[in-house]
């Protein structure tokens, strides 16, 4: 039997969130196909025609998964009994069974985050894909709620599965002062905050900003690629005369994310809207304090390992800043209770409740 996976975002050698979750989960997916009850199943990797020719041919993938491009209106070959689109959409091939991971809905849940243009298009693209879809994974209980608001989705056909973590892996002291001194241009005893992260309106990057003003001390990274909304926070940079402050790194690969969580102060995420937020969890990892927003995804994400603000008051989040600057055995406990926490969340985790919703759905088949 065959399990179709639209692996499209797996194949980017640059990913960010639903590309992880996609090369994270179809890794785990694989690994746990040897359990008896998933071994007769066959896993076929399905790639749209671009990333298929440039990324996806020449990448290595898991033992026992066959490759194949993925045309909207023509069925991979071979039988294909359910096919799952990770990255929230669905050809238009009628295949048996459908599934599909809802990430985030903010497209639909509000003006601000994005062009008019891609709102419409967003909106059009996952209206159809849940409207054909027999069961929706969504990656947390905050985005099964804006399902249920904002779409047509049953309560019945939600599966709410949360993201996995790797494993935390520490460089050395060595590589972590060569990497402070030599990429980011710190002197010895310069210390900063993280933000991991496209640079939009929805990730709050212009808060984190203006909070910077109260630990006058510190410098700010910011990892990630300009999103929606970046050159008004570049302005804003610019404006409060912190240019010299903050560090616009771009996007980080893991290797450099396992560097920034090894020696920033704390992860500064507050966020407007996420429908999982993977760097909270990286950054508990590692045991790197997270200060985060009292909204949306992140209660749900951090549990009682975070330091929670309201992510419209600049202040409240400088405050918070200053608190983990400032007070060491607060960061020592964020720190390890963030460790314990990211200790609760495994892509086998993810893999076996996915594996569960594909065997429901074939059952009532």
């Amino acid at each position: 039997m065959k399990i179709a996976l639209d692996a499209t975002y797996a194949a980017d050698p640059t990913p960010t969130g639903t590309g992880i979750y996609s090369q994270r989960l179809i890794q785990a997916l694989a690994a746990t196909r040897l359990d008896a009850a998933n071994s007769r199943t066959e896993l076929l990797l399905c790639f749209r025609f671009g990333p298929y020719l440039r990324w996806a041919r020449k990448q290595p993938w898991p033992e026992g998964c066959a490759l194949s491009p993925l045309l909207e209106h023509w069925p991979p070959a071979g039988r294909v009994r359910l096919f799952h689109g990770l990255n929230q959409r669905l050809t238009k091939t009628a295949y048996p069974l459908r599934v599909i991971t809802v990430h985030d809905l903010f497209p639909m849940t509000s003006a601000d985050y994005s062009t008019p243009e891609f709102q419409r298009h967003f909106t059009e693209i996952l209206r159809s894909a849940i409207e054909r879809a027999d069961h929706i994974i969504s990656v947390s209980e905050a985005t099964r709620q804006q399902l249920l608001r904002h779409t047509g989705a049953r309560p019945d056909r939600i599966h709410v599965i949360h993201h996995g973590v790797d494993l935390a892996v520490v460089p050395s002291h060595a590589e972590r002062e060569h990497f402070r001194e030599r990429i980011l241009g710190l002197n010895k005893d310069e210390k900063f905050f993280l933000h991991v992260g496209s640079l939009q309106v929805r990730k709050n990057v212009a808060n984190i900003v203006l909070a910077l003003q109260r630990v006058p001390k510190f410098r700010l990274v910011l990892a990630g690629g300009a999103g929606f909304g970046a050159e008004q926070i570049d302005s804003l940079i610019e404006k409060e005369g912190l240019t010299g402050r903050v560090i616009r790194l771009g996007h980080a690969s893991a290797d450099r994310l396992s560097l920034l969580y090894s020696s920033a102060t704390a992860l500064v995420f507050p966020s407007l809207e996420e429908g999982f937020g993977i760097p909270l969890l990286e950054a508990m990892s590692y045991g790197l304090p997270v200060i985060t927003s009292n909204c949306s995804s992140m209660p749900e994400v951090g549990g009682d390992a975070a330091l929670y603000v309201d992510p419209l008051d600049s202040l409240q989040i400088g405050e918070a800043m200053r608190r983990v600057a400032e007070d060491e055995m607060l960061a020592a406990d964020l720190g390890r209770r963030g460790k314990e926490r990211a200790g609760l969340f495994s892509w086998e985790k993810c893999a076996r409740a996915t594996w569960e919703v594909y065997r429901e759905a074939l059952n009532e088949k």
